[in-house]
This record gives C-alpha cells, structure tokens and sequence, in this order.
C-alpha cells in the first residue's frame, strides 16, 4: 500500500485497500496498518495498529475474529443514527465504485456531510465519516439502493437486541508445564493483571499457550472456563460489586433521554457492544481527561441500560447538566 504524503488521506486510503481486498489475516492487517503509517512517516504509539483495526470494528467498517486471525469488510450499510435530527450513517465497504456512487450523489441530490477523523497524538488517522442529512425516513430505502449498500432503519437499535449477556465459556484446562511461568491474574486494585506463581484463588487468569498465543481464563470453584478479556473483566467487576459504566443525560431541552456513555479505561466494551455504543453517533469514543475514561456520545439511556445489563452492570446515572445563559450547558 502506498499513498500520498498528507495524513487527511490515511484513512480513507486504507479503508480503499481493505474495501477491494475484502478479507485476510488480522496480523496481516496490523502489520498493513503500521506499513502504511510509515509510507506516510507517522510515527504511531505502541499498539495503535490494534486500536485503529479495533475501532474500525466498532465504526461498522469491517468484522475481525480474533481467534481465527481473520478480518473481513463489512457490507456497505445505510442506517438511521437514534434521535440525531435526521442523521443517517453511511458505513461498511467503501470500494471504488461505492465512492464514486457518494461523490455523485453528493453533487445531485445527497446532503452528505464529511467528517475528518481528528486523531490523538500517535494515533492512526480512521476514515471520514460520512453523514446524510435527510427530512423523510421513507426516502432512504431508495438512497441506500442508488448507493448501492443495504438500507438498516438503526443499526444501533438493532444490536441492542443481540447483546449477549457476559458469562463463562466451556470448560477449559488450567494452566500448567511450560507455560506456567507466564501466569497472570486480574488485580482489580491495580486494574491490570499482576504475574503470580499460584491458581489457587478464583478469578481472571492469563498466560501463553504452547503456540505462545495468549489464553485468557476465568476460575470459579476449581474449574477453568474460556472467556475474551474483555468479558472476563466483566465479569470480575461483577464478582466484586464494582461499577465501570456511566450515563450523563444531555442538558439541552427535549433531549434528556439521550446522553454520554463513559466507559473506565480498564474495562473497555467487547467488541459488539462497542458497536452498538459507537453507531449511535458514527463516531469513535472520545478520550476523557488523563485518558481514564472512554466516553461515546448521543447514546440514548435504553441502549445504556441495555449495554450495562448484559455486561452485569448497575448502571449510574449522573445528574444532568445544568443549562446556562444562551443555552449552554455546564
């Protein structure tokens, strides 16, 4: 992959190439990810590769399964974003024959709005994202077939409904022989796993397989049970009655329904709930102050509670902002 000198470009360039490739090996993408930041001399922080390839996941651009080392484009993807004042996301696939679709569309009948991705220092530029302003619902059906994606009324509501709730996975051996000198175990003081010589205690378990992949286990009474980290978090915050999940309710009148999710650094979202957080704006989480919070905007209280339930959450709600003079909020 090669491309011109300016950053503006990476994105969409890269989502181009994963476009008309359409499918191939995860670590293959990472390593295309950090080949690319250096044709365009960015020089990107330790595990940006896999943060840019996890927040396209989340942004609806392509599917990864981990487990499989694979990844594969989405489908392109015309949908509704919830109470956005007649917002629709157009996401998935961007091959060369779907831009040149938009780009015409945009010069005859399409209110498309562009949004540049504005990374953090380090970070790997993501694609635009690419907004259409419409006033019936009626007529998108039609605009996502002269676009040439699938028409989803919201995507994001859509996925509310298939959360799976966070629980253990099949049984699986405990650690042992060569790879017990990698032992780790999820310290919920500290918020990271800790090395440790002994699985002696119930809780979230890591360590290198024999192909030196990295297994990571929940122990419930003696008994070890297959999880994804992010999971597996979760249900340790369960297990120990702490929270991680916030919502802030927007102060501007008629929409104290909608709001702010912020999720804590130490447990980020799995991968689908993630999705479902991010497709309510089309937008990636932005960063809190001293990066200890995730936060993802116009999420409405319903999809909060839902995304909160199925992770074993109690949800806090925070107070709402105050409304100042001029209709700011505070």
């Amino acid at each position: 992959m090669t491309g011109p000198m300016s950053s503006s470009e990476f994105g969409e360039i890269l989502l181009r190439w994963l476009s008309e490739s359409r499918g191939g090996r995860a670590s293959a993408l990472r390593a295309g990810v950090r080949d690319q930041a250096q044709a365009w001399d960015l020089e990107l922080k330790e595990y940006a590769d896999w943060d840019w390839m996890r927040k396209a996941a989340a942004l609806g651009f392509i599917d990864v399964d981990l487990r499989a080392d694979r990844w594969s484009v989405a489908p392109p993807v015309l949908t509704r974003l919830p109470h956005a004042d007649g917002l629709a996301l157009l996401t998935g696939a961007r091959t060369a024959q779907i831009s040149t679709r938009v780009e015409e569309a945009a010069q005859e009948w399409m209110e498309l709005i562009t949004v540049p991705h504005r990374p953090e220092a380090g970070e790997a530029p993501l694609p635009n994202t690419l907004l259409f302003q419409y006033e019936d619902p009626r007529t998108l059906q039609e605009a996502a077939e002269l676009l040439g994606a699938r028409y989803v009324p919201c995507a994001a509501r859509q996925l509310m409904e298939l959360l799976p709730q966070a629980a253990l996975g099949p049984e699986s051996a405990p650690p042992g022989g060569s790879t017990a000198g990698t032992l780790e175990r999820y310290e919920l003081r500290r918020q990271r796993f800790v090395p440790v010589e002994r699985d002696d205690e119930d809780g979230l378990y890591r360590w290198r397989g024999a192909d030196y992949a990295r297994l990571t286990r929940v122990r419930r009474n003696n008994v070890f049970y297959a999880v994804e980290r992010e999971t597996g978090v979760y249900l340790e915050l369960a297990r120990h009655r702490t929270g991680a999940l916030r919502w802030r309710p927007e102060g501007n009148r008629g929409r104290a329904g909608i709001g702010r999710l912020l999720v804590d650094r130490y447990a980020p979202l799995p991968a689908l709930h993630e999705r479902a957080a991010v497709l309510c704006s089309g937008f990636p989480p932005s960063v809190g102050k001293q990066a200890q919070t995730r936060a993802y905007d116009n999420v409405p209280r319903a999809h909060a509670e839902a995304i909160a339930a199925s992770l074993q959450q109690n949800l806090e709600i925070m107070p709402r902002p105050v409304a100042a003079a001029g209709g700011r909020t505070t």
